[in-house]
């Protein structure tokens, strides 16, 4: 046959994929169903999947990213609005101190002074006696609830063995006295 006479395949039929090469100096195309195919189409898919695999993970990582920023912009204001919370405070006692201390040095104007005194005097021993009397009433409390502990147990050892820990020990005190 010669190139004459041989005519090229109709636009429509079937190939195999080996008829047509773009580039005489590329590759031949293995024919559409062959092992090197599906392996290069699964190559494509695991390269596409890891490419997506790796999209959702720094989609994540920028969500913690941003989710941590807004801690920490919150956790700043935060701290500046208890300072200047704090601020406002103190300014308003000093102020409530002040006014208090001027009525007493009003009252005594021949010692100025002694409203600061008394004022202070008086301002820093409310909290001491506070202080006092709440560890006093705290202790009270524990001591009240620690007797009455110990008291149910007894009660409990006189109901299931006839006798307490209290009879027991005077029992063993007067055991050794006579052995003396």
């Amino acid at each position: 046959m010669s190139a004459e006479t041989q005519s090229p395949p109709p636009p429509d039929a079937a190939r195999t994929g080996w008829e047509s090469r773009p580039d005489p100096g590329a590759h031949p195309m293995p024919p559409a169903g062959s092992p090197a195919e599906a392996i290069r189409d699964v190559l494509a898919k695991v390269a596409e999947l890891r490419e997506f695999a790796a999209y959702y993970v720094a989609a994540k990582v920028d969500a913690m990213k941003v989710t941590v920023r807004r801690i920490g912009i919150l956790a700043a204001l935060g701290l500046v609005g208890a300072v200047a919370g704090a601020t406002v405070i103190v300014t308003a006692v000093v102020l409530l101190l002040r006014g208090i201390a001027g009525a007493f040095a009003a009252i005594f104007p021949h010692y100025p002074w002694l409203g600061d005194l008394i004022t202070a005097v008086t301002f820093l021993a409310i909290p001491v006696v506070g202080i006092l009397v709440g560890m006093r009433i705290l202790t009270r409390t524990f001591k009240t609830s620690t007797v009455s502990k110990y008291e149910e147990r007894k009660r409990q050892e006189r109901q299931q063995f006839g006798r307490d820990v209290r009879d027991e020990a005077t029992r063993a005190r007067h055991a050794a006295g006579k052995t003396q």
